[in-house]
């Protein structure tokens, strides 16, 4: 039915009085809804990774629900919204929002438009409620009430990941069975597993767990699903698949690979282990590791032996440079004495600015984004005080994912982390909180206050020995010739130049580009792998 929303009789079981928000802050206008009393719970804050205008709600055994808009008043013939059915069935196409009775008021400032857009049978369907304004069409959100059964994942294929014959990357056309059992090197290597399972509407909830079975411990946790065609298999589309790095099971043994349905959830995570999807494999020895170890045992004695004649020609060698070294020692420890000093100063930056952040949410009585905001935040807290001098690629991720997750409450820009392939993220170290006052110049100085829809693309690719980190966001930019830089920006200069002084051999390039535009800024750890 286009243009106006279907009709549905009032349930009398549905309490209007409790209301959950179930849109994004960056939604064109809110989304709240009620719930009838044969439901059994509801997770209402299930934001999907990289995705600022999208959010799920999940339920379990409610009926009906009523839909509600929030807008503001004088701006009701800019908005529009679908409502579709089970991806198929359209309910109401391109409607405008219809303003009965008075406006409510919600807040000190700002008189918001209550609107009800319905009731809505959901009874095991999926309903998709999509929101947007006229003038941006480009940004449409969309919020799902996902009232079917979370099925146990469906595995179609285990297929291995193999070096290819020129050292290229290859898959073999393969379907593993449960209790498999291969060789990590022997006439091929193996680099990796690869997971295909049967798509569905919530892909993005089942988490990986990778176990070994000796230990019970959790090596790999992921669910991190790509989309790929697997030709010889018999299907004509695009699957979901994850990859699992042979590096975590590169020790000859058993594993249990898992698969748990789990939401992802604002506040607390809820998880269906009685849904578990197992798939188990055994790892054997290979002939060629064990021709190695009998290399490595010759080659071992061989280093010995030199081992004790470089020992004697060191001796002397230090004993004459014993001097020099010690005032390159001095030279070291202030320098890192400096660099302690300048981390001091960093972590109550960014921890001052975090909570005026937070501030400015409660000040406008967000106290639903408040509390987000604040949950994101503790994780954030306990990073940024950890102390760490270095912090592997996959928890620098983890913490840029939190904080711009975080200041995607306040803005509502979109961002994009691109971390390159052919970098294992929890085997490389990189200084901590090295990116962290980059990004944040970029949302607060970049990204407020302009007329188009801000974007922060963050990327960290591997060239050659080199690793390169750029920022790029397509705010109004600043004149990078004056001397203007926030404290944020001041201190890590000063912090890059002390890590230059500390690690000689691979020193840290740096460069910022800015117009009206946009910014980029570029950081190069040289001969860093």
């Amino acid at each position: 039915m286009a243009g106006k929303a279907q009709k549905k009789p009032v349930s009398p079981s549905v309490d209007e009085s409790v209301r959950y928000t179930a849109s994004t802050v960056s939604a064109a206008f809110g989304i709240g809804i009620s719930i009838d009393k044969s439901t059994k719970w509801i997770e209402y804050h299930n934001m999907m990774p990289n995705q600022p205008f999208n959010n799920y709600v999940f339920l379990k055994g409610t009926k009906t629900i009523t839909v509600f808009g929030y807008l503001p008043k004088d701006s009701l013939k800019y908005y529009r919204y679908n409502v579709i059915e089970n991806d198929k069935n359209w309910l109401a196409a391109d409607a405008t929002p219809n303003l009965k009775g008075k406006p409510a008021l919600i807040g000190q400032h700002n008189y918001i438009a209550e609107i009800n857009l319905g009731d809505f049978n959901v009874e095991n369907k999926k309903l998709s409620i999509e929101t947007y304004k006229i003038t941006e069409r480009n940004r449409v959100s969309t919020t799902t009430i996902y009232n079917k059964e979370i099925e146990p994942a469906a595995i179609l294929w285990v297929t291995r990941g193999i070096t290819g014959k020129k050292g290229g990357a290859a898959v073999m056309m393969e379907h593993l069975k449960d209790g498999f059992k291969f060789k990590i090197h022997d006439t091929l290597t193996v680099t990796g597993l690869n997971i295909v399972i049967k798509p569905t509407d919530v892909t993005f909830v089942y988490a990986v767990y990778l176990k070994n079975s000796a230990t019970g411990r959790s090596i790999l946790v992921s669910n991190n699903w790509l989309y790929d065609y697997f030709y010889g298999m018999g299907m004509h589309s695009a699957l979901p698949y994850l990859t699992v790095n042979a590096s975590f099971f590169n020790e000859p043994g058993n594993y249990e690979l898992q698969i748990i349905p789990k939401l992802p959830g604002g506040f607390r995570i809820k998880s269906f282990p009685e849904k578990t999807t197992t798939f188990h494999f055994t790892v054997l020895p290979s002939d060629t590791v064990f021709q190695g170890k009998i290399v490595i045992k010759f080659v071992v004695i061989g280093l010995a032996v030199i081992a004790c004649l470089v020992f004697v020609v060191f001796y002397v060698i230090r004993i004459r440079n014993k001097a020099q070294l010690a005032e390159q020692k001095q030279k070291k420890d202030i320098a890192q004495l400096q660099l302690d000093a300048v981390r001091s100063q960093l972590n109550p930056h960014f921890l001052f600015n975090a909570l005026s952040g937070i501030q400015n949410l409660m000040n406008k009585m967000e106290i639903d984004q408040a509390n987000r905001y604040l949950t994101k935040f503790a994780r954030l807290t306990r990073n940024v005080l950890n102390n760490s001098d270095l912090i592997n690629l996959s928890e620098e991720k983890t913490l840029l994912d939190d904080y711009l997750q975080m200041e995607q409450m306040r803005f509502g820009f979109h961002y994009e982390i691109v971390l390159d392939p052919e970098l294992y993220t929890l085997n490389i170290q990189i200084p901590s909180m090295l990116l962290q006052p980059f990004v944040e110049n970029a949302v607060k100085h970049g990204l407020t206050n302009t007329d188009v829809a801000g974007k922060i693309i963050i990327s960290i690719v591997k060239k050659d020995t080199d690793i390169e980190l750029s920022i790029v966001d397509n705010g109004k930019g600043f004149n990078s010739a004056k001397q203007n830089d926030g404290l944020g920006l001041q201190l890590s200069k000063k912090r890059i130049a002390l890590l230059n002084a500390i690690y000689k051999d691979s020193p840290i390039g740096f460069e910022i580009q800015s117009s009206s535009g946009g910014t980029k800024v570029q950081i190069i750890l040289t001969h860093w792998l």
